[in-house]
C-alpha cells in the first residue's frame, strides 16, 4: 500500500475540520433558560491436635546365657552390645540414597536439557506531553503507548479549559480520555500505519459520557530525523467526537519534539437538556516526549 494514500485521506480529515464554523454552543453544558439544578469472627478454624509422643521403646531385660563351664559361674557379664542397625534413609529408600553433590549435578544435567525459552518481542514505548490553544482557551494533551511487533495499547487524554459561552465569569473545563488497543497495519523501517479501537470518555460541565471509540494513526519518515505523524480519531454514540490532528516531530535520539495543528468537534447530541451542543475547535499545538 502506498504511504500517500493513508497520508491523503486525514489530510482531507483535517481540512474540513479547519473548514468548520465556529461554536455555537457549550458541548456537554445546559443551556442559559434549562441550567436549573436537578472478615467472620464466628468462623470455626480446625485445631490440630496435639501430637502425642511416641513410647519410648524399652529394651527388654537383658538375661546372659547360662555357661556350660561351672568354673565360670562368679564371672560378672559383660554389658549387652547392640548392633548398628540401617540409617533412617536406608530403611526408607535402600541403598539408592543420592548425596546432596549428586542431586546438585543431576538438577544442572535436568535445566541444560530443556529447551531455550523463545526471545521477547521488543517493547517500544511512546510517551509525551503536548500544549495548545484552542476556542480562545488552551489545550493540555499527555499520550501513552506501548507496543510490540503488530499489538499495543494507547492512552490520551486531553483537558481543555475555555472561557465561558454565557457571558459570566469563570472558566469551563472539558476532559477527554481514550483508551485503545492498536494493531500496526503496516509497518516498515519508514512507515507504521495503526489501526486502534476501544473506548473514550468526555467529562463537560453538566454531563458525563463513555462510548465506543476508533482512530488510525500514522507515522511516516520524511527525511533523515523528521517524522509526519497523523492521527484521526471519532466516537459515533452516545455523543460525537471527531478529533484529528496532523504535524511533524523530530527525533533526536529517544527525545522527540514535535508540532503541528489539531481540530476538534463535539456535539452531545442533545443529551442534556435536549438542545444539541457543539462545539468546534482548532489551533495549534506544541510539545515533547520520548520514544524508545
Amino acid at each position: 500500500m502506498s504511504a500517500s494514500r493513508p497520508t491523503l485521506c486525514a489530510g482531507l480529515v483535517v481540512g474540513l475540520l479547519l473548514a468548520a464554523p465556529a461554536a455555537e454552543a457549550r458541548f456537554g453544558k445546559k443551556s442559559a433558560d434549562t441550567s436549573s439544578k436537578d472478615d467472620d469472627k464466628d468462623s470455626r478454624v480446625h485445631e490440630a491436635s496435639p501430637i502425642k509422643p511416641r513410647p519410648t521403646h524399652e529394651a527388654s531385660s537383658y538375661t546372659p546365657p547360662e555357661d556350660d563351664d561351672d568354673d565360670d559361674c562368679c564371672v560378672t557379664p559383660s554389658e549387652p552390645s547392640y548392633s548398628s542397625g540401617p540409617s533412617y534413609s536406608e530403611r526408607l529408600y535402600g541403598h539408592a540414597a543420592i548425596s546432596a553433590s549428586e542431586s546438585e549435578e543431576l538438577a544442572a544435567v535436568a535445566v541444560r536439557s530443556l529447551p531455550p525459552r523463545p526471545p521477547s518481542p521488543p517493547i517500544d514505548v511512546r510517551m509525551g506531553l503536548n500544549l495548545g490553544a484552542m476556542g480562545g482557551g488552551t489545550s493540555g494533551d499527555v499520550f501513552l503507548g506501548m507496543e510490540g511487533s503488530a499489538l499495543g495499547v494507547a492512552l490520551q487524554g486531553t483537558k481543555l479549559t475555555l472561557p465561558t459561552d454565557d457571558g459570566t465569569a469563570g472558566t469551563d473545563v472539558i476532559n477527554l480520555v481514550s483508551l485503545h488497543v492498536t494493531w500496526a497495519a503496516l509497518s516498515t523501517d519508514r512507515l507504521r500505519w495503526r489501526a486502534e479501537a476501544g473506548f473514550s470518555f468526555a467529562n463537560a460541565p453538566d454531563i458525563f459520557f463513555a462510548g465506543p471509540s476508533l482512530a488510525t494513526s500514522l507515522e511516516a519518515c520524511l527525511v533523515g530525523p523528521l517524522d509526519l505523524e497523523v492521527r484521526v480519531q471519532g466516537t459515533p454514540t452516545p455523543y460525537r467526537q471527531l478529533d484529528a490532528s496532523a504535524g511533524l516531530a523530530v527525533h533526536l535520539g529517544a527525545f522527540v519534539m514535535r508540532a503541528g495543528w489539531r481540530g476538534l468537534i463535539l456535539d452531545d447530541a442533545g443529551k442534556v437538556d435536549g438542545v444539541a451542543h457543539v462545539d468546534r475547535f482548532t489551533g495549534p499545538y506544541a510539545g515533547a516526549g520520548f520514544a524508545f
